[in-house]
Parts: structure tokens; C-alpha cells; sequence
């Protein structure tokens, strides 16, 4: 007898006392049985925090700023990559060579409407360019140095005479002006330091000479400037090489 009242004691005790710790525990629950057992709910977590621990609101001002924080590191990283772009670029150019510019007084094959028959020799004395025409379409184009005689003149002229290191007779005028030339009154011999250079062409109008001259020089930089002396005046290896191509007879136009 004394056991089966110790039975019901403690049956009393399972169902009476059990629900008041539940009720006062949220985490701890009884099975049907009688036995206990402890709900523990994990949190929800999303990349870092409880959502259930914050309201609607907040969790979307959350997303926000995350948005905000990956556009700037968007444009920062694409700001990088441009800015690193451009330093190869200049750094590329940095290491590339230097191109020259053409050189507008080198003979040169080039595009010339004309009405001149080939083989007649024209001279821009404005441009600073001499003409070999080829056909009404093309010509060789030489640069030149056109002298204050050169300036003075043009109009149409034939060549009649051609020489190869012609000797050089300095004028009256140029002798006043420098007296250490009159050594050279009988003429300078040809060579590398004479005026006239490598050839020399000389046009007449009819039996007359113009006393205008086609020549070589010995200074090729004055080549594409307007020379102090002289008349028309071509680096040596372009004398030579239109040398080689008109004949006597030639006509020739300065304009």
C-alpha cells in the first residue's frame, strides 16, 4: 500500500509541477510521456546578423548601405583599373620612337596638275619646290633655296648650257661687301666648297643669258629658305640627279 501511494505522488508531480516550469521556461517542453525536453531556436543569421533581432526597417537600411558599400568599391576598383590603363599607355609611348617629321625638301615623287609636257622643269619660287614633270599628273619635286635674283625673276627660259663643278665668279657687289673674295676674281675652281656645288644649269631667253642659274651649293640647310645670294639652288645629289635628266633645250618656268 505504502508503494502505490509513493506511485501517485510522484505521477502528481509529473503532471502538476512540470507545465509550471514550462510555463516559466520558453526553452523547456514535456513529451506525452512525461519527459522533458529543452527547445533551444537558433537565431536566423544573415551575413553576420539576427534578423529576428531587428525590425523590417532596419534590416532593409542594412541592405542599403551594404548596396552602397559594393557600388563604391565597384567604381573605386574600375577608377584603379583606368587610372593603372593609362599609366601602361604612357609608359608604352614613353618606349615607342620618336617618328620624324617628313622632311618637305627631300625629292620626292609627287601628285602636280600641270599643262607642261614631260621633261619640263618648273620652279614654285614661293614654296620653295622645283618640278620635273613627268606627265599632267605627276612630277618630281625637288626643294630648293631661292635667292634674291630668283625672287627678282620669272617667266619662261630654255637651257642651253650645263656644267659639271662649274668654276664660280663672285660679283663686283659681293666682292665690295667681302674683299677676302678677290682672290677669286678669275674664278673659283669646282670642288665641294664652291657656291655653285656639284652642277650648274644656265638659262637663256633666246641667244641671251638670263644669267640666272639652276646650281649645287655648299650649304644644304639653307635648302627651303630664302638665301641671301644666288639664284636657284638645290642640294648636290639633286643637282646631279636632275642633271642626269634634262638635256639641252630644256624649258624651264619660274613662277
Amino acid at each position: 500500500m505504502a508503494y502505490l501511494k509513493i506511485g501517485i505522488g510522484l505521477l502528481l508531480l509529473v503532471f502538476f509541477v512540470g507545465p509550471i516550469q514550462a510555463s516559466t521556461n520558453p526553452n523547456l517542453s514535456f513529451n506525452f510521456d512525461g519527459t522533458a525536453k529543452v527547445l533551444v531556436k537558433e537565431p536566423t543569421v544573415v551575413e553576420g546578423i539576427q534578423v529576428a533581432d531587428h525590425s523590417p526597417a532596419e534590416w532593409r537600411a542594412y541592405l542599403k548601405r551594404k548596396r552602397v558599400k559594393r557600388q563604391r568599391l565597384k567604381q573605386l576598383r574600375a577608377k584603379r583599373a583606368k587610372r593603372a590603363k593609362r599609366f601602361r599607355t604612357a609608359k608604352l609611348r614613353s618606349t615607342l620612337p620618336i617618328k620624324k617629321a617628313p622632311d618637305l625638301y627631300a625629292r620626292t615623287e609627287v601628285r602636280f596638275i600641270n599643262s607642261e609636257k614631260p621633261g619640263t622643269v618648273i620652279i614654285e619660287t614661293g614654296t620653295r619646290h622645283l618640278y620635273y614633270v613627268l606627265n599632267s599628273r605627276r612630277a618630281i619635286r625637288y626643294g630648293v633655296a631661292v635667292g634674291k635674283e630668283g625672287f627678282a625673276w620669272s617667266g619662261s627660259s630654255t637651257i642651253k648650257r650645263k656644267v659639271e663643278w662649274p668654276k664660280w665668279y663672285p660679283p663686283k657687289e659681293m666682292i665690295k661687301r667681302k674683299p677676302s673674295l678677290k682672290k677669286w676674281t678669275n674664278g673659283q675652281p669646282g670642288g665641294p666648297k664652291n657656291p655653285l656645288g656639284a652642277a650648274a644649269l644656265y638659262l637663256f631667253q633666246g641667244n641671251k643669258d638670263t644669267l640666272y642659274r639652276i646650281h649645287g651649293t655648299n650649304a644644304p640647310s639653307s635648302i627651303g629658305t630664302a638665301a641671301s645670294s644666288g639664284c636657284i639652288r638645290m642640294r648636290n645629289e639633286d643637282i646631279q640627279h636632275l642633271y642626269s635628266k634634262v638635256g639641252l633645250g630644256t624649258k624651264v618656268v619660274v613662277r
